[in-house]
């Protein structure tokens, strides 16, 4: 029979289709078998290639999206593996290995409901499915997790397996008996030598116990039995960084990086460990080798971030947190430190707007549940800072901050009485509490009672000899009621027993500042510098000092000798520049501000001295106002800055926008009698006579002096008499 030419060329389509169909499937075949020998011998970035081809053609194809996640997930692309696991989910409901791996990576990433969730999903599949099991103990936050867990974990059917015995440690632990701990994980090693996660397990364990030289074995042991881009190799690094083996830690993730240069997780522990050497350029080109591997690395994102913020390029990791949260939404990780720098940045509504979300998507975040305590306390809110702490403090009463806002809270709600209750009758019930006297003490210092708050002190040293805090109070007590020798001699004990620690020679220079015995104040302000620069107080005892010894020869020479100890140190060159300008080395404090800005350019309190410091003294007009509106970029909410601009550009003669920013300052900075004066002299400026009027008597009327008084009540005099 012919077949008429119409049913030819279908017969003939037909069969081109069917034939490409097959060409298709063929060259999907061999891609996904060329990607499963790149990947099993190590050549992850071929892998990832054959498998992204696969995916082009057939986009549902649950071989390369599983050998794609497994790929991010061992390079530790943690966000890239996490998309392909989540995307692979619903294709491959019974693939219980990728589904734990996602209920892990969520339990990292600090999203502990849903890793409860899908932790419980697996075990409702697999009764069987014990690192689920793990992870669901790992995740127990209070007694009704815990509760749920040990059910579960007492019908787990097999109670011989190195999960279960892990799951049961990690439970115990919880507990707090973390001796049972340890023999549950022994029973897991006994069962399996060869465990990495036992050894691993073991290794925590021992450091818990503060048995150093057992952990470090342990995790070591556990490094060694793993594969290279295993976590545990990562945990050693890591423990070595925690006991202060930096090199050690560095050697460890170096070799990584040799054996597999495109492991994303060690790169980034080395631009880690670079910053806490204090080499945060090193950090950086580290991470560019991230970025280069993987542009949209979440976490090497956010360290570069961190890192400028740290910087003090405020405005510039503000707007990378920012970008942060738009490409990965749900995640947040970057929300705590974008609160920070918008709080840095007086940016109080968009701080607490940032905080807030951060805690409720990170509940167990104390320290963003503490920060966001301090700001309520700042709005006035202690009810909520008493209930936020009081939750806290349920479940860890051995942390010190949450006291500390609660009593503040408290004082501010009238309640310091009704605190001194609770306080007196948990220490009924347990006297022995050197914590719980040492808060007490505290509570009475803050009702001004003296006696009170020494017998609290005294009880919590007695009890805790080294429990520093308690000591350092004393000798306020004593430097307070004029006995300086005590408090010297406390001072030297803390330096005796705690070397490590800035609090002794930090009381010593608050000592001898009292007695203006400025020398020794000095040295001893440096001395807690050298061992903690971040110690604010000691700042304030150096200022007092050189401007105490302002007109003696030699102040400026001493201010440069400080400058020395600390090379290269931003916060050193900000403390020194202000003091030489406050010493009238007006050119040398330019130069000194100057390579702080080099070093961190939108760090907007030095963009805010510098410019004054142009428009003031060193008459350089247009320098001065592009260095305050750099300043106002970088720091749009902070009031003196608006000042600062306002007022370099009423000397401009711009009067309508100076008058718009002093406005803007002095709504924040109302007692400020400089701003008052800057203020209304722009309303004179502008024919503005009664608001001009009233900004110069506030200025007048206000305590201590200020350069431009004089002028003030000049201005306001002539203005009166011409009424």
């Amino acid at each position: 029979m012919r077949l008429s030419p119409r049913i030819q060329s279908l017969v003939v389509t037909l069969m081109a289709l069917l034939l490409a169909g097959c060409a298709a499937e063929s060259k999907r075949l061999r891609q996904l078998e060329r990607a499963a020998e790149h990947q099993k011998a190590g050549d992850y970035e071929r892998a990832r290639i054959e498998y992204q081809n696969v995916l082009q053609k057939f986009p549902d194809d649950i071989t390369a999206i599983e050998g794609l996640a497994t790929i991010w997930h061992d390079r530790g692309a943690t966000m890239r593996a996490m998309a392909y696991l989540t995307r692979l989910s619903p294709l491959a409901t019974g693939n219980l290995g990728a589904r734990i791996k996602r209920a892990q990576l969520m339990a990292a990433l600090g999203l502990r409901p849903e890793a409860r969730r899908e932790a419980q999903a697996i075990l409702e599949r697999s009764t069987t499915a014990g690192e689920a099991l793990v992870v669901l103990a790992e995740t127990v936050r209070d007694a009704g997790e815990l509760k749920d867990t040990e059910d579960l974990l007492q019908q787990f059917p097999e109670k011989q397996t190195v999960w279960f015995h892990l799951a049961s440690a990690t439970l115990l632990n919880f507990r707090g008996d973390r001796a049972g701990a340890r023999l549950a994980v022994g029973r897991a090693i006994t069962l399996d030598p060869n465990s990495p996660a036992a050894h691993a397990a073991m290794g925590a364990i021992q450091a818990l116990l503060n048995n150093p030289e057992q952990a470090a074995a342990s995790c070591k042991k556990a490094a060694e039995l793993s594969p290279v881009r295993s976590r545990f190799r990562l945990q050693y690094a890591a423990y070595l960084a925690q006991s202060g083996d930096l090199p050690g830690a560095m050697a460890a993730l170096s070799a990584i990086t040799k054996e597999a240069p495109d492991s994303q997780s060690a790169w980034r522990g080395l631009a880690q460990f670079a910053l806490a050497e204090k080499r945060p350029t090193d950090a950086l080109a580290l991470l560019d080798k991230v970025l280069a591997l993987d542009a949209s690395d979440y976490d090497a994102l956010l360290l570069r971030a961190r890192i400028w913020h740290m910087q003090g390029e405020t405005a510039k990791a503000i707007a990378e947190y920012q970008r942060l949260s738009g490409l990965f939404p749900g995640i947040g990780l970057e929300l705590p430190h974008l609160g920070i720098a918008l709080l840095q940045n007086n940016d109080v509504t968009g701080a607490t707007a940032a905080l807030e979300q951060a805690a409720e998507r990170f509940p167990d975040n104390l320290e963003v549940v503490q920060l966001l305590a301090q700001l309520d306390l700042r709005a006035g809110q202690h009810e909520r800072v008493l209930g936020a702490m009081a939750r806290v403090l349920g479940r860890r009463p051995d942390l010190v901050q949450p006291y500390l806002l609660m009593i503040d809270a408290a004082k501010g709600a009238g309640k310091l009485d009704a605190l001194v209750g609770v306080f007196q009758q948990n220490l009924a019930a347990n006297p022995k509490n050197s914590l719980l006297h040492f808060m007490l003490g505290l509570t009475y210092r803050q009702q001004e009672k003296p006696t009170e708050a020494r017998q609290s002190f005294e009880m919590a040293v007695e009890l805790a000899p080294n429990l520093t805090a308690a000591v350092v109070e004393l000798g306020n007590l004593d430097a307070v009621e004029g006995k300086t020798a005590s408090a010297l001699q406390r001072a030297h004990l803390l330096i005796e027993k705690a070397p490590k620690l800035a609090v002794g020679p930090l009381l010593a220079a608050r000592v001898y500042a009292l007695e203006k015995k400025w020398p020794e104040a000095e040295a001893a302000a440096i001395e807690a510098l050298l061992i903690d620069h971040n110690q604010a107080p000691a700042y304030g005892v150096l200022v007092e000092s050189w401007s105490a010894r302002k007109g003696e020869p030699g102040t400026a020479a001493r201010v440069e000798a400080f400058l020395a100890k600390f090379p290269g140190e931003l916060f050193a060159l900000r403390i020194a520049a202000q003091a030489l300008v406050d010493l009238g080395e007006y050119n040398r404090g330019r130069d000194l501000y100057e390579q702080f800005l080099a070093k961190s350019p939108d760090f907007a309190l030095v963009l805010n001295n510098l410019a004054n410091l142009y428009a003031d003294h060193l008459k350089q007009p247009d320098r001065a106002l592009e260095l305050a509106r750099k300043a106002r970029a970088a720091a749009p909410a902070d009031p003196s800055i608006a000042d600062t601009l306002g007022w370099i550009l009423y000397q401009r003669k711009e009067y309508p926008e100076a008058l718009t920013l002093l406005e803007e300052s002095v709504k924040a900075l109302s007692a400020n009698g400089v701003v008052q004066y800057h203020l209304g002299l722009a309303n004179r400026a502008l024919g503005r006579t009664e608001p001009a009027l009233g900004a110069l008597r506030l200025a007048v009327a206000a305590n201590g002096d200020f350069p431009g008084k004089a002028e003030a009540k000049r201005v306001l005099a002539e203005m009166e008499s011409a009424k």
